[in-house]
């Protein structure tokens, strides 16, 4: 009797600790990565949020960024919903800094976006 308890306290022993190794470490090194990008995020810096949006952080709060997404138009987000920096602000460039993108697949969306507004692809008229 006592060999089948030891046995079955020692498989609950492996089992709490593969779901801790595999599981509940793994998520705790994410959310304290993705903390560290939350709190170095400054002006100039572009950004992707949770949302998808893209723009350029234009001012900084305690819990709140600006982001600039187009030519005069501003959004406020929670600092918590940014989920990459694409590229390091422009005013690291004085520096000694370049503008390189954080991520491969960063560089492909933005490689992707228009290079010049008005160029009149989304101008069309719509056919009936």
């Amino acid at each position: 009797m006592s060999n089948n308890f030891l046995l079955i306290v020692l498989y609950a022993v492996g089992f709490i600790a593969i779901f801790y190794f595999m599981a509940i470490r793994p998520q705790q090194r994410q959310r304290r990565a993705h903390d560290d990008l939350v709190s170095s995020i400054k002006p100039g810096d572009e950004v992707i949020t949770a949302g998808g949006m893209f723009g350029t952080v234009k001012r900084t709060e305690d819990a709140v960024i600006t982001l600039q997404i187009a030519k005069n138009v501003d959004i406020r987000v929670a600092r918590k919903a940014v989920a990459e920096v694409i590229t390091e602000g422009r005013g690291s460039q004085k520096a000694g800094k370049t503008d390189k993108p954080v991520s491969e697949e960063a560089a492909a969306l933005l490689a992707a976006e228009p290079a010049a507004e008005g160029t009149g692809a989304d101008e069309q008229e719509p056919t009936v």
